[in-house]
């Protein structure tokens, strides 16, 4: 085994800058309080949004912040179920045709009230936008037509069983700002107004008099850092009400600082390594292509052991691709056990008793884990080489060849499997334009035809089993071996009680400020 980066060598730093922090934050909290401004609730993250056009992007950071100021039609509560949102019912009229109605007299932050042809010109502006990375969520939509101002009739050119989940992402905007090119004051129907940025990026908010009432929490700042650990810094300091990651790390010292507290951070997110035998060269490749190989890669991981040592019990074992909540989750299938003896015996009847090279793609954040894989890889003869990198580059590395494994998470924003499978699995049609993971070297014809299969399906029921029949058949070919389901922190003040959500968004609208 080899390493680019130790993380166990970073973690006295980690302890340094948590010891720096706390003695700031005790400093600043005895001397002023919590928070500067009484009247303004601030949330901090550790990451800027990718832009503040609804329609422009698909980054979960970005979600939580626009979801204060722009509708769907419909939308998930904080258990994943769905439910009316700017649609005040629905219905379907065949396999291939919805019904929509809307809400009477729902106004935008700027003027004017929803009508039909705004929720036209919005899907339009998914559709047809250069830049809308979106697209993909309308795909199979035929026409979007308004029946009257209050009526929205979708037609569709196939069965879309999941069509409500996904329209669950799709912002209603004003068709009069819909030909912007990229939007730079998010308006819609929420919660809450925008009132512009600050220096910094820092986005203000004023809570508005909507269909949904005006929230009790009048005044919004969301904060951008550079990084987890400055965001962490600025809520150690009283800087913050809210912090939407707090890093495993600063748990224990957030709980010594007076008036801030760690809760639990719920997530759809599926901690997943990835194999790509088209990427390794000499004997690696024929081994990584090997579902002998892959599955023996599995039972050597003592995940198990990483929750205990690395999370502290805010993890479980994953047994398959998605999380509980999801639909099409399998509770039948139980996780693979640890067992290093059967995957060196796997290993030698492969052909690879030696063991292989490879490399492992991750991000910093990832450092931890990554090592703890190369570890237990390394005892049953698999030599890995760790390449950190930037979120946003281990694609790049995995399609120019660079990488072998690749360490990711995953969450089914939608609720659905679907939202994993369509993904990543190189089927004809809407999956293989929408993906770039040719390089994975899987042809599998039976999950192909169960992924299809279930795209096509109505019946719940039925389509849940197909669901189910084709997370069971990925995890014989393993072309992915599930880790973990990932829980998180959040950093909350002493002034305010939180809503927690699966989807992970801060919906200040939901927030109260404490008596």
């Amino acid at each position: 085994m080899s390493t680019i980066e130790s993380p166990r060598r970073a973690r006295p730093h980690l302890r340094a800058i948590s010891r720096a922090l706390l003695a700031t934050a005790l400093l600043i909290v005895s001397a002023c309080g919590p928070a500067a401004d009484e009247r303004r609730l601030t949330v901090g993250f550790g990451d800027h949004p990718v832009t503040l056009d609804p329609h422009l992007h698909n980054n979960n950071l970005t979600w939580s912040v626009l979801s204060s100021f722009c509708d769907s039609l419909v939308e998930f509560s904080p258990e994943m179920e769905l439910r009316g949102a700017l649609a005040e019912s629905w219905e379907r009229r065949g396999p291939t045709k919805w019904r929509f109605v809307l809400r009477d007299g729902v106004p935008f932050h700027r003027g004017g009230t929803l009508s039909a042809a705004d929720v036209v010109a919005s899907f339009e502006r998914v559709r047809a936008h250069p830049r809308s990375p979106l697209r993909y969520l309308l795909a199979g939509v035929a026409r979007v037509a308004a029946v009257d101002e209050r009526v929205v009739v979708i037609e569709t050119e196939r069965p879309v069983p999941d069509l409500l989940n996904r329209l669950a992402f799709v912002a209603i905007i004003p068709r009069r700002i819909a030909a912007e090119r990229e939007i730079a004051s998010p308006e819609g129907t929420g919660s809450y107004r925008f009132l512009g940025r600050r220096a910094g990026g820092a986005v203000e908010a004023e809570a508005f008099a909507g269909w949904r009432g005006r929230p009790p929490i009048r005044r919004v700042l969301f904060v951008f850092d550079e990084g987890s650990e400055a965001a962490a810094a600025r809520f150690l300091a009283g800087q913050l009400d809210v912090l939407h990651l707090l890093p495993e790390e600063l748990v224990a010292e957030v709980r010594k600082v007076p008036g801030l507290r760690a809760e639990p951070q719920s997530s759809l997110g599926v901690q997943i390594l990835a194999v790509y035998p088209r990427n390794a060269s000499g004997p690696a490749r024929r081994a990584l292509a090997d579902p002998r190989v892959r599955r023996a890669m599995l039972l050597a991981l003592d995940r198990q052991g990483w929750i205990d040592r690395l999370a502290r019990g805010r993890t479980t074992v994953a047994s398959q691709y998605v999380h509980p909540v999801v639909f099409g989750h399998d509770t039948s299938i139980a996780p693979a056990p640890f067992d290093p003896t059967l995957a060196r015996t796997l290993l030698a009847e492969a052909g690879f008793g030696r063991g292989f090279d490879a490399v492992l793609g991750h991000t910093r954040m990832q450092a931890a884990v990554a090592q703890s894989i190369a570890e237990d890889l390394a005892r049953v003869g698999i030599r890995v080489t760790l390449l950190p990198a930037r979120a946003g580059e281990l694609t790049e590395l995995a399609v120019t060849g660079r990488i072998s494994l690749q360490l990711f998470q995953w969450a089914c924003g939608t609720g659905d499997a679907s939202d994993f499978l369509n993904r990543f699995v190189p089927a004809k049609g809407e999956a293989a334009e929408r993906t770039k993971l040719g390089y994975w070297g899987l042809s599998d014809a039976r999950l192909e035809a169960l992924v299809v299969a279930a795209g096509d399906e109505i019946d719940p029921e039925k389509r849940r089993s197909l669901l189910q029949r084709a997370q069971r058949e990925m995890l014989r070919a393993l072309p992915m071996l599930p880790l973990t389901l990932r829980y998180a922190n959040r950093g909350v003040s002493s002034r305010v009680d939180v809503v927690d959500r699966y989807d992970e968004r801060q919906a200040v609208a939901s927030f109260r400020w404490r008596r």
